[in-house]
């Protein structure tokens, strides 16, 4: 049965805290390990850049649950995403996207990180969707908008290679 009360509320939050921390770590390290495997030099960036981008969500994460134990209540949260963050990967995209191969191992994991971005987007939904508290709910929802915008740069990506007829050289 589950906890009523700020307790209850307190450890429901912090479950949906832990299980969001470990699901940054599995995409840290997917994406670290994507990024040393990968012999395309441009995919190893974008693999780079998201390992660094997913470990910001960890300490963010962290940061919170500090808080939350220390405090008793969930922290304010700013209204935006980490502007700096985003403005980065996307200029990195820009730059990406003016190559012209990409190789089939690289393609292959850029389609395991679009997985793993849309999962992570929809468990970032829900958990928003079930928060009762506003800032944890704003939380959750900034932090499904970050997947997001990873998802759709990936997917804008490989879309744009596919349409361009430039990613057959085999990796």
């Amino acid at each position: 049965m589950a906890k009523t009360g700020p307790t209850g509320r307190k450890r429901s939050t912090a479950s949906a805290l832990e299980r969001a921390l470990r699901f940054e770590t599995d995409g840290m390290r997917f994406f670290t390990a994507a990024a040393a495997k990968s012999m395309d030099p441009f995919a190893k960036n974008v693999f780079s850049l998201l390992a660094k981008m997913e470990m910001k969500h960890m300490e963010d994460i962290q940061a919170i649950a500090r808080k939350l134990e220390e405090e008793g209540k969930f922290p304010k949260v700013p209204s935006a995403p980490h502007d700096t963050r985003m403005r980065l990967f996307r200029r990195e995209h820009s730059r990406i996207r003016r190559e012209k191969v990409i190789s089939g191992e690289a393609v292959d994991g850029m389609r395991k990180a679009l997985a793993f971005e849309a999962e992570g987007r929809e468990m970032y939904l829900r958990m928003s969707k079930a928060a009762t508290n506003p800032q944890e709910k704003k939380f959750f929802k900034l932090l499904a908008g970050e997947e997001d915008s990873h998802f759709n740069i990936i997917y804008e990506y490989l879309d744009f290679l596919e349409n361009q007829g430039l990613r057959m050289q085999d990796g």
